[in-house]
């Protein structure tokens, strides 16, 4: 597949600090904080285990019309979950790790072909069922 995404430090600029920094800090999910962490954008599919200990995957457009993914782990107890009893500058550096690792695409059709690929190279390759269910989240918003 040919690379269609990047990856740098342009989306820390767009955190919605004000936002971000309000929200509970709580053990288990991280919905709001990964569906608001970009400010202006709007969710396209968001996807989360549930579980114990697992993963928590988002997609959004970004206000200027491209597309990011994201993802993160997450743990139902203070003593597995980084978000729980953060201070504010570990919530700073957890949401500036999650801009800066996000996957940045130019169309919708982008992501879901990268989400798609099942070549062994391919980023994200070893987290398959995130990337089968972000996917499945995405088409299900879009009424796919």
């Amino acid at each position: 597949m040919e690379k269609k995404y990047r990856q740098d430090d342009s989306l820390q600029n767009m955190i919605d600090w004000d936002s971000i920094m309000k929200m509970d800090r709580y053990a288990g999910g991280h919905d709001e904080q990964m569906q608001g962490l970009i400010a202006g954008s709007t969710v396209i599919g968001h996807w989360n285990e549930g579980d114990y200990q697992v993963m928590v995957a988002t997609c959004i457009m970004l206000p200027d019309g491209r597309f990011a993914i994201y993802n993160d782990y997450y743990g139902s107890c203070s003593g597995c979950d980084s978000w729980e009893y953060a201070t504010d500058e570990e919530v700073k550096n957890m949401c500036i790790g999650l801009a800066n690792g996000a996957y940045v695409f130019q169309s919708l059709d982008d992501v879901k072909e990268f989400l798609s690929a099942t070549e062994e190279d391919s980023a994200w390759s070893s987290w398959s069922n995130v990337k089968g269910n972000l996917l499945e989240a995405i088409n299900k918003a879009s009424g796919i």
